[in-house]
This record gives structure tokens, C-alpha cells and sequence, in this order.
């Protein structure tokens, strides 16, 4: 690109120019997709300021400009010589300077119609100077659920690896704003309500008596919820023969990117793990959403709260949606947008009521989940 425009200010603007290269970057940059990348206001386009230059300094000429790809280092005598040039101008200690860009010939701004949401996002980060500088909750909490995932899972992480798995399909789009505030620990529990005059109460579980943090909420409330999924999750897990692991608020919430290897451990095959991070995903989402019915719409009176049955009932039927949902997207009318049927009876195989009565291809008669025992009250739920 710098070649282009140095040619530019050789030739005069009145005179024809013929560009021979051997790089599609060049060549299909400047004649196939610039003027997409100019639509769209350059949003997200490497090298933009660089291209962006090429092209002004382009439509400056008055003569006609033609642009040739060639196959590099196949003999041609001007294409072996600008390598030897380029060679030799990379060694060269200064840099080359050429005139100030024609931004006059530029378009400012993206275009209406070629404008969505996701460019518009990006385009307000690239205004923004603070765009891409990490929040110190978001921070620390990400250190945490990295470290975590490390010593329950054996496996080492990336903090982009959670923000992607985040979008999984097998993601629910109701449980992704609940994910991502949770990594940017954003959710309006416990210490949020510690600076807000008149509200300090709120950050106080009133069940407990002590801060209701997100780790209290999904994994230490005495409330009603969170020890009923949990030893639904457990009993689900060891019906599967999932080792269970020890569960810890970083833990949880790596769970929606941990393909579940364990040290000294094979790792589980592909249904295994999607049924865990299903089982997960479900399950935390489900109790956060407890918690919200009992303190918001029960305004924490135990009298109304849900019962152990409630929330098994609650449970299953989650699980039983997103079964009924697998066996849909597993329809052969979905093509490459769908499940494969193996993945889809692989997943739930094991834990579906009368499995042994199902055919060979239950994707088309789902079957229900069966009654897991519990402690107490709900014993031999079915």
C-alpha cells in the first residue's frame, strides 16, 4: 500500500498509471472492497488510516489508473526487482515521507444503509478513548473465574475464552446478559447497594443476615432454591457419571467455557460436555431467577416463597424445554442450522424417563426427564 502511494506522488495526475503487483491485499483491497469498507466507515478494517490514504491520494489523478495482480516469484522481471527494492528500503534506517493525505477526496462517516447495531458499537468504541480499558470489578473478577477454572478444571483460559463462550449457542440468549454482568460483576446484589443512600437494606440477604453477594446468592443461601437445583445438578451429574466438581462462584461461572478436563483425566466426549455446560447454564440462571421472584415480586415474605416442590418442578421443566428445543433444532429441515441428531441423543442419553421403552431415534417423541430423590419433603418426585 505504501508503494501505491508513493507511486502517486512520482507520476504526475495527468498521466495514465498502471499498478502491477502480487498482492491480493492490494490489488482486491483497492478495487473489490474499499468502497464496502467505505460504506460501512471503515469500522473494524485493519490497517484503515493506510488504505484510506491510497485511495484519496487515487481519486486525486485525473488520468486513468489500472491496477494488474501478477504470481509473485514466478520469474517476472518487474516483480523480482521490487522485491530486491523492498528488500533494500526496510534496511534503510530512515523512513520514507511522502505528501500530506487528500482527505478531501475522502467520505467522512459510515453509510445509513449499510449501518447496524454491531458497527455502530464499534464505531462508538473507536470514539471513545476509553473503549477497550478494562474496569477494575470486570478485572478482578475475570483473574478470579480464570483461577478458579485452573485449579477445579486442570485447564488454563483466556480472558477473551469466557467473553466468546458467553455467545455459544448452546448458550440461551436469556442467560447471556446475565453472564456478562456477571464478569463484569455489574449485577445489582450486595456491595452495590452499600453506596446508595436509603437503600443500604438491600445489600443485606434477609434470610441470612449477611451480604448478599453473587457467591451467597448461588452458592450459600438458606433460602429456598439454590440447595434444591444444586442437588438436582449433582444427582443429574452422577447419573451421567460427570465427576462433580467442588463448586466455588469462580467455578460456576467458568463452567459456560470449560470443556471439562480434569487433571490426570481423560477429557468427557462432546455430549458430555455439552450436557454440563447445559446443566450449569440452566441451573445458576434458574437460581438467580429465584432469587429475583423471592426478593422482588415476594418482597422476601417467606409465606409466599417458592416450596422445595416448586422449584424441583421449576427445574425440570427448564430442562424439559431445552430438550423439546434440541429435539426441534435436530429436524432435518434446519440443515446447517440445526443439531446433529447424534449430538442431540448423545447429550440426554441416560437421563430421560423410559429410555429403555424409546426408539433408537427418540428426537421425534422426546421423552421426560426422570424424578431425581431428594431429601425431606420431595422424595421420589416423579
Amino acid at each position: 500500500m505504501f508503494a501505491v502511494a508513493a507511486a502517486t506522488d512520482v507520476v504526475p495526475p495527468f498521466v495514465p498509471l498502471h499498478l502491477v503487483t502480487d498482492s491480493r491485499y492490494v490489488s482486491d483491497g483497492l478495487t473489490v472492497h474499499a468502497e464496502n469498507w467505505e460504506k460501512k466507515g471503515w469500522y473494524g478494517v485493519a490497517n484503515a488510516e493506510v488504505i484510506q490514504d491510497v485511495l484519496a491520494r487515487l481519486r486525486r489523478r485525473s488520468a486513468v489508473t489500472t491496477i494488474r495482480w501478477v504470481k509473485g516469484h514466478s520469474g517476472i522481471p518487474g516483480n523480482e526487482g521490487a522485491d530486491k527494492l523492498a528488500e533494500a528500503g526496510a534496511a534503510m534506517q530512515e523512513q520514507a515521507s511522502l505528501t500530506p493525505m487528500p482527505h478531501e477526496y475522502l467520505r467522512q462517516g459510515a453509510e445509513l444503509a449499510s449501518l447496524t447495531q454491531r458497527l455502530a458499537y464499534k464505531g462508538v468504541r473507536d470514539l471513545d478513548p476509553k473503549a477497550g480499558v478494562a474496569r477494575d470489578a470486570t478485572e478482578l473478577m475475570i483473574n478470579q473465574i480464570l483461577a478458579s477454572i485452573e485449579h477445579t478444571y486442570g485447564v488454563q483460559y483466556r480472558p477473551k475464552d469466557l467473553w466468546y463462550a458467553i455467545r455459544q449457542k448452546d448458550v440461551p440468549r436469556s442467560a447471556r446478559d446475565f453472564w456478562w454482568k456477571a464478569f463484569h460483576n455489574a449485577l445489582r446484589v450486595g456491595s452495590f447497594w452499600e453506596h446508595i443512600p436509603g437503600y443500604e437494606q438491600r445489600a443485606v440477604c434477609s434470610v441470612c443476615g449477611g451480604t448478599e453477594s453473587l457467591e451467597h446468592i448461588l452458592l450459600e443461601c438458606t433460602a429456598p432454591g439454590q440447595e434444591t437445583v444444586w442437588k438436582l445438578v449433582r444427582e443429574t451429574l452422577q447419573r451421567k457419571r460427570i465427576p462433580v466438581p467442588t463448586w466455588s462462584l469462580g467455578a460456576v461461572l467458568g463452567s459456560i467455557a470449560v470443556p471439562f478436563t480434569r487433571k490426570g483425566e481423560n477429557p468427557l466426549s462432546g455430549p458430555g460436555r455439552r450436557l454440563f455446560r447445559i446443566l450449569l447454564t440452566e441451573s445458576v440462571h434458574l437460581i438467580w431467577r429465584l432469587r429475583c421472584h423471592r426478593v422482588i415480586e415476594c418482597e422476601n415474605n417467606p409465606e409466599i416463597w417458592p416450596t422445595n416442590l416448586h422449584v424441583v418442578n421449576k427445574w425440570r421443566a427448564v430442562m424439559n424445554r431445552r430438550l423439546r428445543l434440541d429435539c426441534a433444532l435436530a429436524a432435518l429441515r434446519y440443515g446447517k442450522r440445526g443439531l446433529d441428531r447424534k449430538l442431540v441423543i448423545g447429550t440426554w442419553r441416560g437421563i430421560l424417563a423410559d429410555e429403555d421403552r424409546l426408539p433408537e431415534d427418540w428426537t421425534k417423541r422426546a421423552g421426560v426427564l426422570v424424578g431425581i430423590p431428594l431429601a425431606g419433603s420431595v422424595q421420589g418426585v416423579g
